[in-house]
């Protein structure tokens, strides 16, 4: 954990060797783009189908009877993405055996940059239990609306589109076993609030 919240301090943006050479606008933090939060009390399942860092497919319906807190972000993301993830990691440390009933995801919004292996060796920084998802525009647009959540590319200089950062929801959504999306954890809230809400809300599930 200290080694962890150390790292974080090089700047907030992600300097190790997953994500050495990635581009990075130090000058310019990431917008938060809210989440559509007025279709998060539809009582449905989410869909979604994407690749893990293996190259397997990966679907809802694997995380049936599972918790899941789903995070859309990029292996070059400053600020939000490194401390989010770092919260999250910390938060699952606090749970326990409750992380055999829940899963992680981190789903970057940015696949052309994010190859597999570097994405596997990001999310394996913060923690191991992590699952890191990618996949083509259509099938990371499809599962990006289906949590409301947003994204868009900021390009400083218009013609040159091989330098950009990427505003994102920067919330954290908690779904239920059956695909239902609880509530959203914003971004800054403790690891310590976080671990306290998810713990009560599954330990009332195991009832």
């Amino acid at each position: 954990m200290l080694a962890r919240r150390s790292f974080l301090i090089l700047g907030g943006s992600f300097i190790g060797a997953a994500g050495a050479g990635l581009p990075v606008l130090a000058q310019r933090q990431d917008v938060d783009l809210e989440a559509d939060t007025s279709q998060d009390t539809a009582d449905l399942r989410r869909r979604f189908m994407m690749e893990d860092t293996y190259g397997n497919l990966v679907k809802d319906d694997d995380f049936q009877g599972k918790f899941m807190l789903i995070y859309f972000g990029y292996m070059s993301c400053p600020d939000v993405c490194p401390t989010t993830l770092a919260t999250l990691a910390d938060a699952m440390e606090q749970l326990g055996d409750l992380n055999e009933d829940l899963a992680v995801l981190f789903v970057t919004v940015d696949p052309d940059r994010d190859g597999p292996k570097d994405l596997h060796d990001y999310v394996q920084f913060f923690d191991k239990r992590i699952i890191a998802l990618r996949g083509p525009k259509a099938y990371t647009d499809h599962m990006v609306k289906a949590f409301n959540a947003r994204y868009e590319f900021y390009y400083p200089d218009p013609e040159d589109k091989s330098e950009y950062t990427v505003d994102h929801t920067a919330s954290v959504a908690f779904v239920g076993p059956y695909g239902n999306l609880i509530k959203r954890f914003p971004h800054g809230m403790s690891a310590d609030n976080i671990a306290k809400d998810i713990r009560e809300i599954m330990e009332e599930a195991r009832k």
